[in-house]
């Protein structure tokens, strides 16, 4: 089932956790004094992948959530202490560079012009927030898919991809690329990547074995499947990555899992772990090495 989470826009929803220095000891005391003299907000849910950021040292660090506004669609940042209680408890409920719902957010906006504020700006996150909230509590945190929701029939930039209903067969532009499954298949992602629109396939149902992916690439050269792959865990988030003088590419990640019939502590280790595969020009890997075929 797809949760909240999975059915958003990513656009709309990314949330970005992330940790850096805090190079000047104090400044962030100074900050809290301010924060204490703004209204409180109102408690919200927060949505969004959780990132590492900067290099911890003796002075300590500091923690922040940044949530694009579904509203006005600005970027703000949740500050919090990740070395304090709220911020062990974000670490334990979810994993770097995956989805992480947190619920009943409750904070304060930190003055801009205080000292503290500004040396948030210089510790090299990965994104400029429009504004600078203090997290005061939060209630549970957890981690997320953040796939579209499932599609049967895709428009790309080559054509259509159809999953055919009766024995989900995959079409593209009429022509069968992937034969008759026995378990239900699903687009969950389209992403133009290059020269090429790649199409996530998830595959797969049960406690055993939740999901099984594939990418489908369709391009003016053609159509190529990829192997099927995964962990079997459903909680999933695909992001296309581009970076100067390198050759983009689709980063699929996901959870660990154990089976149900595991002990207990071996499926909560697994779901403390990122798998991630990465598709780049036609091939498949996982920590740099090929998928095999199955």
């Amino acid at each position: 089932m797809q949760s909240k989470f999975g059915r958003m826009r990513l656009a709309r929803s990314l949330v970005v956790v992330s940790f850096a220095v805090l190079g000047l000891a104090g400044l962030l005391g100074g900050c809290q004094r301010k924060e204490a003299e703004a209204p409180e907000l109102p408690v919200q849910t927060v949505s969004g992948f959780l990132e590492i950021a900067g290099v911890l040292d003796r002075r300590g660090e500091q923690g922040a959530v940044f949530e694009v506004s579904p509203e006005t669609g600005d970027l703000v940042a949740y500050v919090f202490d990740p070395k304090g209680p709220l911020g062990q408890r974000l670490l334990s409920q979810c994993v770097r560079d995956m989805p992480c719902l947190v619920e009943g957010v409750r904070a304060r906006p930190l003055d801009s012009q205080a000292p503290a504020t500004k040396v948030l700006t210089e510790l090299g996150f990965s994104v400029s927030p429009s504004a600078w909230l203090g997290m005061i509590d939060a209630g549970p945190a957890r981690v997320e898919s953040a796939l579209e929701a499932p599609e049967p029939r895709v428009k790309t930039r080559f054509g259509e991809v159809v999953v055919q209903e009766s024995d989900f067969a995959v079409l593209v532009n009429g022509q069968t690329f992937l034969p008759a499954q026995e378990e239900p298949v699903s687009i969950v992602r389209n992403a133009p990547v290059g020269a090429e629109d790649l199409l996530l396939l998830q595959s797969g149902s049960g406690t055993a074995c939740p999901a099984l992916f594939q990418v489908l690439a369709v391009s003016a050269e053609g159509v190529q499947v990829s192997p099927k792959f995964g962990s079997c865990s459903d909680r999933v988030y695909a992001v296309v990555e581009e970076k100067p003088n390198q050759t983009p590419k689709l980063s699929i990640r996901m959870l660990g899992f154990a089976g149900p019939f595991e002990p207990e502590e071996e499926q909560r280790k697994a779901a403390q772990k990122l798998v991630e595969f990465v598709y780049q020009q036609g091939a498949l890997t996982q920590d740099g090495k090929p998928v095999p075929s199955q």
